[in-house]
């Protein structure tokens, strides 16, 4: 495993887009990270993590023009897009093309979890060929709470890569990550629905709906 340091970030592109596994850092927590339309690398990420196969990988987006013409951008999901992206928040949007997805069930079927990040997670996306499918370093099914806490350093994810054997590429050294909590996620397929309250805040959601807390 090759670390670079952040400032290096970009030079993972050419890895993601050759189908490789890289770690990025945010501000939350370090990101395992593959080429979204490659099965075989994200294959990897669910067998590394013992992550469930019903749980889809996150997407994250170069830019909000990049997300209308995959997903339908309700006008709701776009207020909350200019007030809120990049940040640590995700939309669960619907598939313009649902038919375009079925063999991508990595990223949900009927729905995804798209994002835009503020960091380099955020500036890789905008070089690779492919968005990238994305999932905290962590290993879903630990046997104890150690190894299902999200790596917060770069230390965290070298014990995570030898705990399971994961072929990562390429760690991005970002230091220590400060924030330690999850993206906000809202479901923007019909009304706006709070699905879990991360690092954004129950009210920064409501203000740039400009609608109260209890109306989703």
């Amino acid at each position: 495993m090759r670390v670079l340091a952040e400032a290096e970030a970009l030079q993972t592109v050419a890895a993601l887009d050759a189908g490789k596994i890289v770690v990025l850092p945010t501000r939350r927590w370090y990101m395992l990270c593959a080429d979204s339309t490659n099965a075989e690398a994200c294959r990897m990420l669910f067998e590394g993590k013992g992550r469930p196969a019903t749980k889809p990988l996150a997407l994250v987006m170069a830019s909000d023009a990049a997300v209308a013409a995959r997903f339908s951008f309700s006008g709701q999901a776009r207020r909350l897009a200019e007030g809120l992206w990049p940040g640590d928040l995700a939309l669960l949007l619907p598939w313009l093309t649902p038919e375009s997805a079925q063999d991508r069930g990595w990223l949900g079927t009927r729905t995804a979890m798209v994002t835009r990040d503020p960091g380099p997670l955020g500036e890789v996306a905008a070089w690779t060929r492919n968005p990238p499918a994305v999932t905290v370093v962590s290993r879903s099914d630990g046997r104890d709470a150690v190894e299902r806490q999200p790596a917060l350093s770069p230390v965290e994810v070298r014990r995570f890569v030898e705990r399971t054997a994961m072929p990562v590429e390429i760690l991005v050294d970002g230091g220590v990550c400060p924030l330690g909590r999850g993206l906000t996620v809202v479901d923007c397929s019909s009304a706006p629905r709070l699905v879990r309250e991360g690092a954004v805040h129950a009210r920064a959601v409501s203000q740039a709906l400009d609608v109260p807390a209890s109306e989703f």
